[in-house]
């Protein structure tokens, strides 16, 4: 492994501030003003009502750091050319993308550990270890199709503009047909919500997801499934970006 590499892409990424505020601050920040706006809650629910919303709040962060975060990071460098000098010492786009992946995911680990642990200390959030491994587990597979999309994005268009409007696009649909912007799956119109239940991310703001992880109920295979086709697809967009770009560099 190039040190150097590792601490050039570790020092972009603590300079981003979308990536530090998004990943880091914001989650928390929601957990915060969803938590503390349950009333009318009945008291024999409101724990596994909190440890829902703390589950499905921290798909923020990865979101944040692998999606957005990249995206605003490297579209911008891609389009001044700060990356075309790294093709002198044959350093790829494979490459990168490998000390990018390890650096973010260092960074995530990081978010999820401050995360979860001002969860319990500072709301009383308890969530057993053994279910934030299982979550985190689940989550790591949404990152990493995240980080493949992300990244694709950049390398196909190189224009800042399009790669951040696209991530960004992205990222709220996803959280708005995730369950995450206030308005929940089963509250949403009949059609919206069909689309909304084909996408793995709806079901981490679930009970069923809750008691899956938490209480050792049966696992949801179509949800495992439905994770496993999402980073299969992310990875083709990847492949696919990787050869169009080594057909315009030849």
């Amino acid at each position: 492994m190039n040190k150097y590499i590792f601490k050039f892409e570790t020092k972009l990424l603590l300079q981003n501030f979308t990536s530090l505020f998004f990943g880091m601050v914001f989650p928390i920040l929601m957990s915060f003003l969803i938590i503390s706006g349950l009333k009318d809650v009945p008291a024999p629910l409101i724990d596994e009502v909190k440890r829902s919303i703390v589950l499905s709040i921290s798909i923020i962060s990865p979101f944040s750091i692998f999606l957005v975060g990249l995206s605003a990071l490297f579209a911008k460098d891609l389009e001044e050319g700060v990356y075309d000098r790294l093709d002198l010492f044959s350093i790829n786009h494979l490459s990168m993308a490998k000390y990018k992946f390890i650096v973010y995911y260092l960074f995530w680990t990081v978010c999820n550990i401050f995360y979860f642990g001002v969860m319990k200390y500072a709301l009383g959030v308890n969530i057993p270890l053994i279910s934030i491994i299982k979550h985190t587990g689940f989550v790591t597979l949404i990152a990493v199709a995240s980080f493949f999309i992300g990244y694709s994005i950049c390398i196909f268009f190189k224009k800042f503009s399009i790669s951040f409007s696209l991530s960004m696009g992205i990222y709220f649909f996803s959280m708005i047909l995730g369950g995450m912007m206030g308005i929940q799956v089963e509250d949403m119109p009949k059609g919206i919500k069909k689309i909304a239940q084909l996408i793995p991310i709806s079901h981490f703001s679930s009970i069923e997801y809750v008691n899956e992880v938490a209480k050792g109920a049966k696992l949801n295979y179509s949800f495992f499934q439905s994770l496993i086709v999402l980073v299969l697809l992310s990875l083709v967009l990847f492949t696919i970006s990787i050869y169009k770009n080594k057909r315009k560099s030849n």
